[in-house]
Formats: C-alpha cells, structure tokens, sequence
C-alpha cells in the first residue's frame, strides 16, 4: 500500500513545469531564428531571390532607358493613371516585349526554383533532418490535403465580405476593400507555405504514429497558434512586397534618362534582394524552430500518457 502510495506521489502530472518542454508559441524563436537568411543555404535563397527580382528588374531599367527619350510617363507616376493607361502601356508602350522577353523569364523560373530549394535544405538543417526531393513534394501534396479547403475558404469568405462593404458607395470602406482583398489573397500564400513547411518537416522526421496522426499534427502546428503565425506570415508577405514595390515607385518616378539612374536601381534592388532574402530564411527557422519545439512537446505529452497508464495498471 505504501509502494503505491509513493508511486502516484512520483509519478509525472505535467509538462508545463518544465521550461523546455512547456508549449510556446511562433514569437518564441523570432529571436533565436535571428540568423535569417545567412548560412550556405541562406545565400542560395538570396542568390534565388537575385534571380527572381533582378531579371524583370533589369528588364524595366532596360525599357526605361529606351523609352525615357519619348516617354514622360516615368517622371508621371500616379497622375490620373487608369487601369485603361495600365493597358495600353503593357500591350503599345513595350513593356511587353522588354519585359516578358525569354532571358527574363528563364531567370525568373530559376529563381523560384532556387529559393523553394534552399529553403527546404535550410529548414531540414536548422532541425537536424535530411532534406529529400520526395520530401519536399509530398509535403506539398498534404497541404493540398489539410489546408487548401479550410484556408482558401476563409480567404473565400473575408474576399466576399470586403467586395460586398467595398460596394457600399462609401469611400473608407471602398478603400478597405481596395487594400485589404489583395491583402486577404497574400495571407492565403503565405499561409499555406507555412502548412507545407510543417508538412515536409513532418514527413523528413518520419510519420512513425501513421499518416493521419502525421497530417492532425502538421495541421495543428498551424492552428494551436492562427494570430501569431498570421501576423508573423503576412507581416513578412507584405515588407517583402513593399521594399521592392518602392524602388519601383522610385523608377518610375525618376525614369531611366541617365546611366546613373539605371545603375541606381539596380544597386538599390540588390540591397532590397539582400533584405528579402535574409526575411524569407528568418521566417523558415522559425517555423522550423517551432515545429522541432512543438514535436518535442507532442513527444513529452506521450511519454506522460504512457507512464500515467503504467502507473495505473501496476
């Protein structure tokens, strides 16, 4: 009786006592996944990212400099530009042709190739894990799976309810629905890379409990914690967006009369490459982090269960 006694008395009750096994969330490791994009794997995602920013940025400053003879239209950007400008600019002013041209493309399609690669090497190094093409590409398959229903029908839903307030006729909700639908599309993107990292992660560890168990974890690595990685997923999305978007602005506005104007941007593009490059391998340690964490977790959790159920049984 006494055995017994000192049995349920030592037993383990919880996890959450133990600082390193106690659940944390994504903000977590926005300080230890401060690395970023450096490492041999983070150069290759900067160097992807050269790849796909610069080609279609070397291809704009080619067509301003040729058209900056003719053209005012650099130097008059956002002046009474309407969707019908936006037209014919790309089908007669030339943009087309410089900018879809076959060397641009082919830089572009490399890029993304590169930066999707070496950010699953990255991942799969942060955690100890070995990175495998099929890996990679079933991961992306139990994305489809577990989050392209229940995410793309809440971007759904949110992108209907903007388009209905944006028709109200009043001009705030208007522009609410102006920003915030592209906005609600970016999440989706952003937020379904996330889904697949954990998907990958989880199938590079080994699915040793089976596959469904496989896919409820990756799906509640996403979801035990939907405003952090929201924020921290679409907050990335967007500087990512925005640093690019502004060197553009600055392009157009200046035009591309001079040598210098055109170097200017370009260096100014490598810069923001660089910073971008260095957000997308912060984003992928920390979810990489946060999975190793939470798997850890998950582990512990089981390990309780199963001393629990010895406990009781002897």
């Amino acid at each position: 009786m006494n055995e017994r006694v000192r049995t349920d008395m030592d037993r383990p009750t919880t996890i959450h006592t133990e600082e390193d096994l106690a659940p944390r969330g994504p903000w977590s490791f926005l300080l230890p996944a401060a690395a970023g994009g450096f490492g041999r794997w983070g150069w290759g995602i900067m160097g992807g990212w050269m790849l796909v920013l610069l080609g279609p940025t070397l291809g704009w400053a080619g067509h301003l400099r040729r058209a900056a003879g003719w053209s005012a239209l650099p130097s008059h950007w956002g002046e009474s530009l309407s969707a019908r400008d936006i037209w014919e600019l790309w089908e007669n002013g030339g943009i087309k042709h410089h900018l879809t041209n076959s060397p641009t493309v082919h830089l572009l399609g490399l890029g993304l190739i590169l930066v999707l690669w070496c950010g699953w090497r990255l991942q799969a190094e942060t955690v100890g894990l070995y990175a495998r093409l099929g890996t990679w590409l079933l991961g992306a398959l139990d994305t489809v799976l577990i989050g392209l229903l229940p995410l793309g029908g809440i971007a759904w839903l949110l992108d209907t309810i903007l388009a209905t307030v944006g028709n109200s006729g009043l001009d705030a909700l208007g522009w609410l629905a102006f920003f915030g639908r592209p906005l609600v599309w970016m999440a989706l993107v952003a937020t379904l890379n996330l889904q697949w990292w954990f998907c990958r992660l989880g199938r590079a560890a080994g699915p040793s409990r089976g596959y469904r168990i496989h896919l409820e974890d990756s799906f509640l690595a996403l979801w035990s914690h939907p405003i952090q990685w929201s924020l921290v997923a679409v907050g990335g999305a967007m500087l990512r967006s925005l640093l690019p978007f502004l060197v553009l602005l600055l392009a157009w506005r200046l035009g591309g009369g001079t040598t210098f104007r055109v170097w200017l941007f370009l260096l100014l593009q490598l810069l923001v490459t660089a910073v971008n490059g260095w957000l997308m391998g912060w984003l992928l340690r920390i979810s990489a982090l946060y999975w190793n964490h939470d798997a850890l977790v998950r582990e512990a959790r089981e390990s309780l269960k199963d001393a629990v159920r010895e406990a009781e049984t002897s």
